[in-house]
C-alpha cells in the first residue's frame, strides 16, 4: 500500500470513531506527525493506522481508546516514535519543498510587474527563516499538545496566545522581505519573463495534479493562475504598455490583483469553514 493510500484509509476510518475516540487519536495524530518530522513517513502513517484500527476495534466492544491504551498517551507516542528510524531525507524534502513552494509564492506576485526587480536572494533569506520557523513549531505544538496547564482547555487562551506567538515568529521574516536587498536581483522583461513565468505554472499546476486531496490547493491554483497571467499580460508588446503605462491600466491591474488576493482569502475561508462543518457533522 502507498503512503497516500495510507493516509487516505485513515482518514476514512476517522469518520468511524466516536467523539471521546477522536479526541483521543487526533491528539496521538497530531503529536506524532509534529514530532516524526524526520522519521520515515511511510512508517509513521503506517503506524497510526494501526493504532486507529485497534482503537475502532475496541470500539466495537465497548472499550474507549483510553481504557485499551492507558492514560499516558504521550508515553505510547514516544515509544512508537523511537522504533520508527530517522530519515535525514525526510527533513530535506521538507526543506526544499517549503523553499520552492515559498519562492513560487513571493516570486510570482513580483513578476507581475516588469519593472520591478526580483530579489531572488532576499526570498532564499526570508524563506529559510520561515522554514526554521515552521520546524521549531512543530516542535512546540507537538510538545504543547500533552502539556497540561490551566489554559488547557480556554479556547480564546489558546487562540491568543497562538495568535501573538504568529505574530512575533514571523514578524522578522517580513521584515527581512520589506527592508533587506541583496545582489541577487534581476528583471524579466519581455518573452524571457513570459517564459520564467510560464514554467512556474506548469511546474504548480504538476505538483497539483498528483496531489489527491484538491480541496486545499484549489485557492493557491486560483490565485497563481490569475498572477501567473496578469505577470503576461503585462509583458505582452500590445498589451503592456496599456496597463503599464496609461492610469487606466494601472487602476486595472491594481484592482485585478486586490480581487485576486480577496478571492483566494473568500476560498480559503469558506474551505475550512466547509471543513469544520464536515467534521461537525461526524460527530
Amino acid at each position: 500500500m502507498k503512503k497516500s493510500e495510507i493516509i487516505d484509509k485513515n482518514n476514512q476510518l476517522r469518520k468511524q470513531l466516536n467523539s471521546t475516540n477522536e479526541k483521543f487519536y487526533e491528539n496521538l495524530l497530531l503529536y506524532v506527525r509534529f514530532k516524526g518530522v524526520t522519521r520515515d513517513e511511510y512508517a509513521v502513517e503506517s503506524q497510526l493506522l494501526t493504532i486507529l484500527q485497534d482503537i475502532l476495534d475496541a470500539q466495537g466492544d465497548g472499550i474507549n481508546a483510553e481504557q485499551y491504551f492507558g492514560k499516558n498517551t504521550k508515553e505510547l507516542a514516544d515509544t512508537l516514535l523511537a522504533e520508527i528510524p530517522r530519515k535525514p531525507w525526510e527533513l530535506v524534502r521538507l526543506v526544499l519543498f517549503v523553499i520552492a513552494v515559498y519562492l513560487a509564492a513571493c516570486l510570482l506576485p513580483e513578476l507581475v510587474y516588469p519593472q520591478k526587480p526580483a530579489d531572488i536572494g532576499k526570498l532564499i533569506l526570508s524563506g529559510g527563516y520561515f522554514f526554521l520557523a515552521i520546524i521549531i513549531g512543530f516542535k512546540y505544538w507537538g510538545n504543547s499538545i500533552y502539556k497540561t496547564g490551566s489554559h488547557k482547555h480556554n479556547r480564546v487562551v489558546n487562540f491568543l496566545i497562538l495568535w501573538i506567538v504568529t505574530v512575533i515568529v514571523m514578524t522578522p521574516g517580513f521584515l527581512i522581505n520589506m527592508f533587506v536587498k541583496t545582489p541577487l536581483r534581476f528583471r524579466l522583461i519581455g518573452w524571457s519573463g513570459i517564459l520564467v513565468i510560464g514554467i512556474f505554472l506548469t511546474v504548480g499546476l504538476f505538483i497539483f495534479g498528483r496531489q489527491k486531496n484538491k480541496e486545499i490547493g484549489w485557492p493557491f491554483v486560483i490565485f497563481g493562475m490569475g498572477v501567473g497571467l496578469l505577470g503576461i499580460a503585462m509583458r505582452l508588446p500590445q498589451i503592456g504598455p496599456l496597463l503599464s503605462e496609461t492610469t487606466t491600466g494601472k487602476y486595472l491591474s491594481v484592482g485585478a490583483l486586490i480581487g485576486m488576493l480577496v478571492l483566494f482569502w473568500v476560498l480559503n475561508v469558506y474551505i475550512a469553514r466547509r471543513g469544520i462543518k464536515n467534521k461537525k457533522d461526524r460527530q
